[in-house]
């Protein structure tokens, strides 16, 4: 039997989940729908800590199961952030219930209202990454212009989400598990993210 999960989340403390959770309930006595838990994040300000947020909630639930927000906005603060969360929500399985804006996501049923919402999202999306690549380019240019060097110096190493479950990794490397597997395990990313984590740490030959 799927389970039924609602979330909220808010940006700081000293806001309150509480409409948010009022409407989740209402909601689901509506759709004669039996929550059997709400999570309840507070987003966090730096974007390795908000992707891990994600995954974690996103690993609460199996496949089947039913994700409930009030807004698409609750899941991220951009258009290209939801899209990215919605895209793994339906290749994990999960169904995605929003309730002001009377949208359920769900991979394996195809609904044309649904359909053009998501395509509009897309396109805005794209607007987003272009704006984005936009201001991008003319500050790198402005800063060149100043006489900054830009760049990373030569050999550095960027930290990654993976390095806090490197002894792990590496001990189920030394048992030959493979990637799949360790990805699966570890709960963290995908399995081409952590492929590319042991490469650029050489830790498998």
């Amino acid at each position: 039997m799927p389970l039924f999960y609602g979330y909220t989340r808010v940006s700081t403390p000293s806001q309150s989940t509480k409409n948010q959770r009022n409407e989740i309930f209402e909601y689901a006595h509506t759709q004669n729908i039996l929550l059997d838990k709400i999570i309840e994040v507070e987003m966090s300000s730096s974007k390795n800590k908000k992707e891990r947020q994600i995954e974690d909630t996103l690993n609460q639930l199996s496949k089947g199961d039913v994700l409930i927000v009030t807004k698409l906005d609750r899941l991220g603060r951009s258009t290209i952030e939801v899209l990215q969360i919605i895209e793994d929500i339906k290749n994990k399985g999960i169904i995605l219930h929003v309730v002001r804006d009377g949208l359920i996501v769900d991979g394996n049923v195809s609904s044309a209202v649904n359909d053009m919402m998501l395509t509009l999202l897309t396109g805005f999306a794209q607007m987003e990454r272009n704006f984005i690549s936009e201001r991008t380019k003319s500050a790198l240019a402005q800063r060149k212009a100043q006489g900054v060097k830009l760049g990373r110096k030569k050999g550095t190493i960027v930290k990654s989400k993976y390095d806090e479950k490197l002894d792990t990794i590496k001990e189920l490397l030394n048992k030959n598990v493979s990637i799949s597997s360790i990805s699966k395990i570890i709960g963290i990313g995908t399995r081409q993210s952590l492929n590319n984590f042991i490469i650029s740490r050489k830790l498998k030959e």
